[in-house]
């Protein structure tokens, strides 16, 4: 097991609290020493869950100012009404209680199924426990990402050291995923003092990293990442704020791609790359409409070198293509180049295919611009996992 770092400043617990199904982690609680500097960004669904509403409103009104937020898996506490939204505070106010603090620096976050109710007994019972058992042992930082998950196969935990500072990304989601924000849970824990406002870096590092993946076209009700800052180290112990910022857009794109690597039912990570496009939305507009085909992506699962419906996703992307310039390929092999398909570098695209890695590309031949996107193949072990989801 790898021996990850808390970022100075955070204690993490985690524990079995018989919210979710079986024996496992289900409730993850992270505490800052002082009421330290976040942001917050949140799902663009118009149909959010009550834990969603309750960190908007508190963040409008804790200053920026974190001091614990508190995740459980199993239940998303979405469309329960008003006992949901009842409940969602009640959480928070007894963390607040325990933490002699404002409850408007209390956030929470839940995952799960959409229309059950939290059991507010295990919560009751389970919030003073976790209290009791935070500490900045390494082993908790595995528990804690453990205790977010849903449908996901494998943990999702990215550490740069900076200097003597530490930033600590973790993340959930195999499926409901989709950019319009953030596409899943994802926390990132830092310990510098650092001059820009946390909301900029926060949008710029989702623009490159979680705002282009896709698993299935679906944005959550729940969907949520964070940015939160200890400010304990100050950027002269910590590297320039330059490296800071670099390692922040490393470690939120490594988390992206290791949610679509552990899609629901995927077998392969795709990288999509749209080419020679007029401008940068248009190249941006090709990449997502290529990655969120479904026939593309089946095409992948069976490892078929089917350069035509990547040539259709663009053609129908609404970005600029010239056909009679535009180029196709899957990996180094180019499938479609001058208006003509070239069959002979079909086997070549076939054995890239066989990789767990795959590259799909499309030069749109109208400029100079590009842009990549991540997916994953799409698998009858998609259809498995969520035809029987509730049952």
């Amino acid at each position: 097991m790898n021996q990850y770092k808390i970022p100075e400043g955070f204690r993490f617990a985690a524990m079995d609290a018989g919210i979710a199904s079986g024996e496992r982690l289900d409730l993850a609680l992270a505490v800052a020493d002082t009421p330290s500097p976040a942001a917050l960004v949140t799902t663009t669904n118009k149909v959010i869950a009550s834990c969603v509403a309750l960190n908007r409103s508190h963040m409008r009104s804790n200053d920026g100012l974190v001091r614990a937020i508190l995740v459980n898996a199993g239940c998303a506490n979405a469309c329960t009404g008003e006992q949901g939204d009842a409940d969602a505070l009640r959480c928070a106010e007894i963390l607040a209680g325990l933490l002699d603090c404002p409850v408007e620096q209390i956030l929470v976050f839940s995952t799960g199924v959409i229309g059950k109710p939290l059991p507010m007994d295990r919560f009751e019972a389970g919030i003073p426990k976790l209290h009791a058992a935070l500490s900045r042992i390494p082993e908790n930082v595995e528990a804690w990402a453990k205790a977010i998950l849903t449908t996901d196969l494998v943990t999702k935990i990215q550490e740069r050291q900076i200097g003597t500072g530490t930033l600590l990304g973790i993340a959930k989601g195999s499926g409901m995923i989709h950019p319009n924000m953030a596409t899943m849970l994802g926390f990132l824990f830092g310990d510098a003092e650092l001059p820009l406002e946390l909301g900029v870096l926060l949008q710029a590092a989702l623009a490159r990293s979680f705002h282009l993946i896709s698993v299935d076209g679906d944005t959550s009700t729940n969907d949520s990442l964070l940015l939160w800052s200890s400010a304990k180290q100050n950027l002269g112990d910590s590297g320039d704020e330059a490296a800071w910022i670099e390692a922040l857009h490393d470690c939120s794109r490594e988390l992206a791609k290791s949610i679509v690597r552990d899609g629901e039912g995927a077998k392969k990570l795709l990288r999509v790359e749209a080419r020679g496009a007029a401008t940068g939305h248009q190249a941006q507009v090709a990449a997502r409409t290529i990655a969120s085909s479904l026939l593309v992506r089946t095409a992948v699962a069976g490892e078929d070198a089917n350069w035509g419906r990547i040539l259709a996703a663009a053609g129908r992307s609404g970005a600029e293509i010239d056909t009679r310039k535009a180029k196709v390929g899957i990996g180094e092999a180019v499938l479609f180049s001058d208006d003509q398909p070239h069959a002979a570098a079909e086997a070549a695209a076939t054995e890239h295919l066989r990789g767990d890695e795959v590259l799909l590309w499309c030069d749109l031949g109208c400029g100079q611009e590009s842009a990549e996107y991540w997916t994953c193949d799409l698998t009858e072990g998609y259809i498995r996992i969520n035809a029987d989801y509730r049952t």
